[in-house]
């Protein structure tokens, strides 16, 4: 199990990172010492090619089903809050297409967590397997309407069939994390060959899960979602205001969650850190395109 995610045996994958959208929201909620003025936060996804299983997501951003299900009261709360934009040429199918990648051949969408702007697209994709922590899909059931909306979750995002199509990421093998990712130590190994390990990374949401990888370059990726939002803040140790935990599960984990998360990106050999909503990622990534 340890050997099969260490440097020499995890086996390479394709890797993009993309942007389906963004909100925007005042700094101060996001960091702590932010700004009052609103800044832009970025919904970026990833998408993977695996040499047996083909083409995979990590989430999915927003989409014209987010607008959809935040129409009625009192989700519309959700889009009052939290006003986003999606340029049409935005739309992840819709780059996908362009890439020559259609609907269909997404085969697995991991989802780091239920949140709105992480799950929107999911309906797009309806021949791909879902993978969620079991946690995070409890914890949604046993909340009620406006629980779930203050939480961030929108249960009309998800596809009618999707008991049938989730698979729970935490009944995969628990495999120990390569050591580059200390203090994290362990994972599950979402295809059973060590290339993508699904790390938990409660307290933002219940069963929020970030993603590690190797890209065919060798490079250790982490697509950490939102257990921090942003490297500034995080380098800075400026977690969310008081305002955010408010909507978190449980802020004492994410402060847990967020120190490893520093312990790590300091440390030597540290991967390529990945915040869902990091507007610096994404600004650096686009330009090296």
């Amino acid at each position: 199990m340890v050997e099969r995610a260490g440097r020499m045996t995890m086996p390479r994958v394709e890797f993009r990172l993309m942007k389906a959208g963004h909100c925007t929201h005042p700094e101060c909620v996001a960091q702590r010492g932010g700004r009052w003025a609103s800044v832009m936060f970025p919904a970026l996804c990833g998408l993977l090619r695996h040499p047996q299983r083909g083409w995979i997501l990590f989430d999915t951003g927003y989409s014209s089903h987010f607008q959809d299900a935040t129409q009625p009261f009192p989700e519309r709360l959700y889009r009052w809050t939290t006003p986003f934009t999606l340029p049409r040429e935005e739309v992840l199918a819709a780059q996908l297409q362009r890439l020559g990648i259609a609907p269909g051949d997404i085969t697995h969408v991991v989802m780091s967590h239920l949140h709105g702007d992480h799950i929107a697209g999911v309906r797009d994709f309806p021949a791909a397997r879902l993978i969620a922590m079991r946690a995070e899909v409890q914890a949604m059931d046993a909340r009620s309407r406006f629980g779930n909306l203050v939480h961030g979750t929108l249960p009309a995002l998800l596809p009618a069939d999707f008991r049938q199509r989730v698979a729970y990421a935490d009944d995969a093998a628990q495999v120990a994390l390569p050591p580059e990712l200390a203090p994290f130590e362990h994972g599950f190994d979402l295809f059973g060959d060590g290339s993508v390990l699904a790390v938990p990374l409660p307290g933002h949401s219940r069963g929020q899960i970030g993603i590690v990888f190797r890209k065919e370059c060798d490079r250790l990726v982490f697509m950490s979602a939102d257990a921090c939002w942003g490297l500034a803040a995080l380098r800075a140790d400026r977690g969310p205001g008081w305002l955010a935990r408010r909507i978190f599960d449980r802020s004492d984990r994410y402060e847990e969650t967020f120190r490893r998360l520093r312990r790590m990106d300091a440390g030597s050999g540290a991967p390529w850190l990945i915040p869902s909503h990091c507007a610096q990622t994404w600004k650096d990534y686009d330009e090296t395109r």
